[in-house]
């Protein structure tokens, strides 16, 4: 057996190696040579280890190793800590295995996003293209128009302050994971901001500081294109103008302002006064903005797709516990759109604790 299995679980359930070892009865020191793969735990130990990871035997005693899950995170995300950062991977990584064992049984979605390197703004038409859409209106919804070009979005079940979303090219397939507990607006630019780091990043030979602000330039193009806001924002641009577009466009005010900036139709001077007042009203907070509330939040509906043609309409949840040995309570929390967002470890180990192991 891997004890990477091991760890792999122990992680998802948010525990460390010496909470873990406590919960089974053995030392920190016993665990992590079990998890280095040094030795094979005896069955009772295994038993305690799946009563309190919540993952079946079956599962901790995978031969093969967790897929290799790329784990760059854009951004420099000074206020998420590294264990986050870990928690929100090894989800991630899980997922994706999910996944890859529905995938297995359908047929491929074909990739139409480029992969190309060099200007965003031109990084963004061509992708425009690509998914079929036109080069100057607003997008609809821009996770079903992403996921209909073969990209695979992991809604991961996890709110996590200050950290949004992550993403990579993983065994040929673009996938992107998105955080839980955004509003409408900025998952929609978060969701573009990652599109653009599969077209443009992968491989990354640039610098994360020069890839953040190439994703932030493709979204702004992508969402809000050139000759659309040349054509709609008028002088002189304030926040009373920018309301009706906000909506059209299903885009943030302050995102609205950074792009009339960005494009010379405000002074610099002039967009800190536009700031200014947003944050004088309170815009720039957790509460939002008005009218946030009527931006749905956009919803991936691919993965659950293939459950239902996997495991039926009404899936057989029972059945495809068993056959990954993911916890219950878990595999909800990863399929079911919409799903209730993860806050705490303690919270991922409710989730994954206890359960009924299956050999």
């Amino acid at each position: 057996m891997k004890g990477e299995r091991i760890r792999q679980a122990r992680e998802v359930s948010g525990l460390t190696q010496t909470q873990l070892a406590g919960l089974v009865g053995i030392t920190q020191a016993a665990l992590a040579q079990i998890e280095a793969g040094a030795y094979t735990p005896a069955d009772h130990i295994l038993t305690e280890l799946a009563t309190h990871t919540g993952f079946d035997i079956a599962f901790l005693k995978k031969e093969e190793p967790p897929v290799e899950f790329p784990s760059v995170l854009y951004r420099a995300q000074a206020k998420v800590s590294p264990k986050d950062k870990a928690r929100a991977h090894r989800l991630a990584q899980l997922f994706f295995e999910i996944v890859l064992q529905l995938k297995g049984r359908l047929k491929e979605i074909p990739v139409l996003i480029p992969r190309i390197s060099g200007d965003p703004i031109s990084a963004a038409r061509i992708a425009r293209n690509n998914l079929g859409l036109s080069p100057d209106t607003p997008i609809a919804n821009i996770v079903t128009s992403i996921e209909r070009a073969g990209v695979l979005i992991l809604p991961l079940p996890l709110a996590i302050d200050g950290f949004d979303g992550f993403s990579s090219w993983v065994a040929g397939t673009p996938v992107i994971c998105s955080l839980a507990g955004k509003i409408g607006f900025r998952s929609r630019f978060t969701m573009s901001e990652e599109l653009g780091h599969l077209v443009m990043h992968h491989p990354l030979r640039i610098s994360i500081e020069q890839a953040d602000e190439e994703a932030r330039d493709f979204a702004g193009e992508f969402v809000l294109p050139e000759d659309a806001m040349r054509r709609e924002m008028f002088s002189p641009i304030t926040l009373a103008s920018l309301a009706p577009m906000k909506l059209r466009w299903r885009a943030a005010s302050q995102f609205l302002a950074y792009r009339a900036k960005d494009l010379d139709l405000v002074t610099y001077n002039q967009f800190r006064y536009l700031m200014q007042q947003m944050s004088a009203r309170g815009w720039r907070g957790s509460s939002g903005e008005p009218g946030d509330a009527q931006i749905m939040q956009e919803q991936p509906r691919a993965v659950y797709k293939m459950v239902e043609v996997v495991y039926g309409p009404s899936p057989d949840w029972n059945r495809l516990r068993k056959d990954t040995g993911v916890p219950m309570r878990l595999l909800k929390a990863l399929l079911v759109p919409s799903g209730r967002p993860l806050n705490t470890p303690a919270e991922v180990q409710v989730m994954t604790r206890p359960a009924r192991t299956i050999g």
